[in-house]
């Protein structure tokens, strides 16, 4: 699937957990990497700015050997290239996505704050709004341990739906990175009921367990449907659902664990952004609540409003 992936680096251990997922997608789709640093240099400090261009230089020098260093200790297993340039992350990432035609880009986040700390702060957000890219987030926690890189040949992936059609554009994605005999799982996260249902003389209708199972069975229809049609167009994938109560994040995160998921597939608003989409929504949450990395997909087709009664957003 990814032939062509941009890693943008800080120089930070944290962002540099990325680089193994990196280099495992591309040598499953025989790609290249691309190890990618902007480098700005503080504001003058005298106001003739007689250092500036001497500190801009010094910073950009910086930043080649840094990156050289890196793919040097990679060695020669995969194709890869460097790029740095001088300016502001975001712009220049976009940039430079578009120059290469990559098809993917891979970033570290710090889980605890969701991606406010984004390596590069808004570069995801500009990507996704900008060039269309998908872009894979890895949960990068300070004293944790890595967590093995995602093998796309042995992964298993998850893909939270919620009945609309913007959110299943996000399944393609989730197989091409899986291939034809992929293990993937489809999600609904399905609220649950808070009051029991009455009629306009007050005789109940149904009580709270028969409208979560009611819902719980929509939902899995609804999935099972879907499954079908998978498998019709793809015979030998391997397509399971998975039906949740409660709050999305919560439940796709939990999900994502009950079934050993090794990635999660989510569609994203790309002209909202992540701010929306992500920090102020569900995959910023499924972020910080667990560990599985996440592969935000920006569709082509436009948003539309959940199908499904009763079941929670999975953007």
């Amino acid at each position: 699937m990814f032939r062509t992936l941009v890693v943008p680096l800080d120089g930070s251990d944290l962002a540099e957990r990325a680089i193994p997922y990196a280099v495992k997608l591309v040598e499953a789709g025989r790609g290249r990497l691309i190890l990618a640093r902007v480098a700005l240099a503080p504001a003058p400090m005298t106001l003739d700015g007689g250092n500036w261009e001497q500190d801009q230089l010094a910073v950009v020098n910086e930043a080649e050997q840094y990156v050289a260093s890196i793919a040097e200790k990679l060695g020669p297993g995969v194709p890869i290239s460097t790029e740095v340039a001088y300016g502001h992350a975001a712009s220049e990432i976009v940039s430079l996505v578009t120059r290469a035609a990559a098809d993917g880009v891979v970033m570290a986040t710090h889980g605890r704050t969701g991606l406010a700390h984004l390596v590069y702060g808004s570069v995801a957000e500009s990507i996704l709004a900008s060039s269309h890219v998908p872009v894979f987030l890895v949960n990068a926690r300070p004293g944790q341990v890595s967590e093995p890189p995602v093998d796309p040949s042995t992964a298993g992936v998850i893909v939270p739906l919620d009945g609309s059609v913007f959110a299943e554009a996000a399944l393609q994605t989730a197989v091409d990175f899986l291939g034809e005999t992929g293990n993937l799982v489809l999600m609904t996260a399905v609220a649950e009921p808070d009051h029991v249902e009455r009629d306009e003389n007050g005789r109940v209708l149904a009580y709270l367990d028969q409208q979560e199972e009611a819902r719980t069975r929509e939902a899995r229809e609804y999935l099972q449907t879907v499954a079908r049609q998978l498998r019709d167009a793809t015979p030998k994938i391997n397509a399971a659902v998975e039906v949740r109560i409660g709050d999305a994040p919560q439940a796709i995160a939990v999900a994502a664990n009950a079934v050993h998921a090794d990635l999660i597939v989510m569609a994203t608003h790309g002209r909202t952004g992540l701010r929306r989409a992500v920090l102020g929504s569900v995959a910023g949450a499924v972020l910080r609540a667990g560990h599985t990395p996440v592969l935000l997909v920006h569709p082509e087709v436009q948003p539309s409003v959940p199908t499904m009664v009763g079941t929670t957003t999975s953007r």
